[in-house]
């Protein structure tokens, strides 16, 4: 639009409900020390009012007409959602214009909100796996902000003030930093007039300039370990990726695949058991774990590789982590066979095929994709998967999950 606002519409006819995303390109990767938290406090104020909504008439309004709606903030991106009776589209589109727009921050709300966050900060603190995967980013970025977690650090959380959410709101919250999804039965003939009718007035601003805090090579292992009060002991395992722009990406995916299930589309059902898996056979079937996985997520800039695992009670951690590395060694040194890798394309195609199925889903992938790579490239993905040959499997773990690209974290947990 004129203002910088992009609108991706996604006819799905026949559909029965609306769904309506905004996505800013704002999460903890725009944040440094001293204002960490600030785009997850700025999440929770915007459901409190503003301009033709008061405080709660966002609930009032969704719920009267039976929809659903949420928000949430990643390191990349905060997005918000309604899903709706597909005549109802209109309500969704006044909601995230006014939000977009008229946010009041209330001091009393902002107050509020810190005790809030405060309240989950403590939470997580005192969950040792939270602990562990805090420490493992915070070992593998020394200078990029995906090390911060995107609830914030407490010493933060309390000195944020009114001032400092206003001001980021109208540095981020502006149409040239969003992206606007509309999924439902509706074309986008129908559809734009009406975002015009929303939106179309709001002013166009620059959009923020975006970070710049290349992370340096890894040179050599890092490790942490943590003793904190826990029945269980954990450990993860951290390996430094490209971003999603690079081709590499897509054998890694197929690696991810094959040792623990791909979770790319893993919003709502259709995520896979991983029980067929390397990593729930060699681990969890023998009990050395009670839970084993690897997980690669898309980012806007290079990612980690990382491998998950809550240790089963009595198993030294030394051999706990032997043999998770060993999994590694093995698929590096010989390629995976040509069923194993039909059998992970096959749970690749199937969440994909649950990912498109309802209104929801396609709305928040639509959104992700377009804002860490391009939404044109749902329609090559699967194709580029099935390209993928054994030993660019194998290349790709020789190349990306080395020792001196490793960081491990182990939590031994202190029993009562």
């Amino acid at each position: 639009m004129d203002n910088g606002l992009e609108v991706l519409v996604r006819e799905i006819p026949n559909a029965a409900v609306s769904g309506c995303w905004t996505l800013y390109r704002v999460g903890s990767r725009n944040e440094r020390l001293g204002i960490t938290g600030t785009s997850h406090m700025v999440e929770h104020m915007l459901f409190k009012g503003g301009g033709k909504l008061g405080k709660g008439d966002i609930g009032k309004l969704v719920s009267r007409l039976g929809g659903e709606y949420n928000g949430f903030t990643t390191k990349d991106f905060t997005a918000y959602y309604e899903i709706l009776p597909a005549d109802q589209i209109e309500t969704g589109l006044m909601i995230e214009a006014e939000r977009m727009a008229n946010a009041a921050f209330d001091p009393k709300e902002v107050d509020s909100e810190r005790t809030v966050m405060l309240s989950e900060r403590e939470g997580n603190e005192n969950d040792p796996e939270f602990q562990t995967l805090e420490e493992l980013f915070l070992s593998a970025y020394r200078i990029h902000p995906y090390r911060w977690s995107e609830g914030g650090l407490k010493q933060d959380i309390m000195r944020i003030n009114r001032e400092d959410l206003v001001d980021y709101y109208h540095r981020y919250y502006v149409p040239s930093n969003a992206v606007l999804v509309v999924v439902g039965p509706y074309p986008a003939s129908q559809v734009i007039p009406k975002v015009e009718g929303y939106f179309g007035n709001l002013a166009a601003k620059k959009p923020p300039s975006d970070p710049v805090n290349a992370e340096p090579a890894q040179v050599g292992e890092r490790r942490v370990e943590l003793k904190v009060p826990s029945e269980a002991d954990y450990l993860k395992v951290a390996y430094h990726t490209p971003s999603f722009e690079n081709e590499d990406v897509y054998p890694l995916i197929m690696l991810d695949s094959v040792l623990g299930g791909i979770r790319l589309f893993a919003f709502g059902p259709g995520q896979t058991s991983g029980r067929s898996l390397r990593l729930y056979k060699a681990l969890v079937e023998r009990k050395i774990a009670s839970y084993a996985s690897s997980e690669f997520w898309p980012t806007i800039d290079p990612s980690v590789f990382m491998l998950d695992m809550t240790v089963w009670d009595g198993v030294p951690m030394d051999r706990a982590e032997k043999l998770l590395l060993a999994e590694i060694d093995k698929i590096q040194n010989k390629p995976p066979g040509k069923n194993e890798l039909e059998r992970a394309l096959s749970q690749v195609k199937a969440q994909y095929a649950y990912a498109l199925d309802g209104v929801t889903r396609q709305g928040f992938l639509i959104g992700i994709f377009e804002l860490v790579t391009s939404f044109e490239t749902m329609d090559v993905l699967v194709e580029k998967l099935s390209k993928v040959t054994p030993e660019q499997v194998s290349q790709a773990a020789r190349k990306y999950l080395s020792p001196q690209n490793r960081t491990v974290c182990r939590c031994v947990g202190i029993r009562n």
